[in-house]
């Protein structure tokens, strides 16, 4: 009976190992994660920071719109671009959220007008236990949370340009890890 016990518990060991998520976002560095919101209507999309840019700057994303309806063949992805930026003294991983921004160097009062949010980003674990962003080369959390993001895009005015989908929650969960190019 000892013999069985020891194999079922193996085994269960063994199962474990390959169902859980954990292994998944740990073994993803947070500059290569790839998270989704709960109704899967928008992919946020971390990429690496080029060598020269600024150390105070950690991470750089992209947030798009899962592809147009079926009628809206010809329109273009509503896409946000974000960067997050530590801060001095207590350090907090202040993210910046903005859409349609100007190319090049822009005055302070262009790019307020183009940040729809600002605020600390949050890692999320089991059991509720909540974190800081993972800085780039750290292993990726396990989901996302961006306080009042979604309060922020719908009153944010967007034009013509408005997304096909609302974005209903905060929160993105870990979905994939970019290759390595």
């Amino acid at each position: 009976m000892r013999q069985l016990t020891s194999r079922a518990a193996f085994m269960a060991m063994l199962s474990a190992g390959f169902a859980s998520p954990f292994s998944a976002y740990a073994a993803c560095t947070q500059d290569r994660a790839i998270y989704a919101d709960r109704d899967d209507h928008y992919t946020l999309t971390f990429k690496p920071m080029p060598e020269d840019v600024p150390a105070v700057t950690s991470n750089e994303f992209t947030i798009t719109e899962n592809g147009p309806g079926e009628g809206d063949a010809q329109k273009k992805a509503f896409k946000l671009d974000g960067v997050v930026m530590w801060t001095e003294g207590v350090e907090r991983p202040n993210g910046l959220i903005m859409y349609n921004c100007p190319d090049g160097d822009a005055t302070g009062e262009e790019l307020e007008d183009c940040t729809l949010w600002q605020g600390v980003i949050y890692a999320l674990k089991e059991g509720a236990e909540a974190d800081l962003l993972p800085k780039a080369k750290e292993p990726a959390a396990q989901a996302l949370l961006f306080p009042d993001l979604a309060g922020s895009l719908d009153s944010f005015d967007f034009g013509p340009a408005k997304p096909a989908e609302p974005l209903s929650w905060d929160v993105f969960r870990f979905r994939d890890c970019a290759h390595e190019e």
